[in-house]
């Protein structure tokens, strides 16, 4: 499910670290990936892409031009795990894609009604290791691609 007018996917590697001292009085200190943090913001929100990674269902009623989508929270919910693609232009033709393969919102949806002002939707959460793909993958593109389907 896409994000339609989708604006920034931050990500902050989430890394444990470790320092052992030497027997000369130095330190050795071990750094490694434990998972990564996201956040997600966009203009407008995808009551679709909502339900999807909140396990609820988007429940579509009626014919263009008065068709209504509906999302309902109920007490309890779990959250499921899903993936995220997300994509940056380059200077000229390339793009870089980061695929996260196995994330979980850990930070709800917010946003904010208000007179005159268009809706920003932002939530966050954590990616981790799928077992296949790892915690994330990075692939750049010389010329640039759109993101898979799935």
């Amino acid at each position: 499910m896409d994000l339609p007018a989708g604006l920034v996917l931050r990500f902050m590697e989430r890394v444990r670290t470790e320092e052992v001292p030497l027997e000369d009085g130095d330190r050795e200190v071990y750094t490694r990936l434990d998972a990564v943090d996201w956040e997600l913001e966009a203009g407008g929100i995808s009551l679709e892409a909502y339900a999807l990674m909140t396990g609820r269902t988007a429940t579509v009623a009626g014919t263009t031009p008065t068709r209504t989508t509906t999302v309902a929270g109920n007490r309890g919910e779990q959250y499921p795990w899903f993936k995220i693609y997300g994509r940056s232009l380059g200077d000229g033709a390339d793009d870089i894609h980061c695929r996260l393969a196995r994330c979980k919102v850990t930070r709800a949806l917010q946003g904010e009604f208000g007179h005159g002002k268009f809706w920003i939707s932002k939530c966050g959460g954590i990616a981790v290791d799928d077992g296949t793909n790892g915690v994330y993958v990075f692939v750049q593109h010389e010329t640039g691609e759109a993101l898979p389907a799935s």
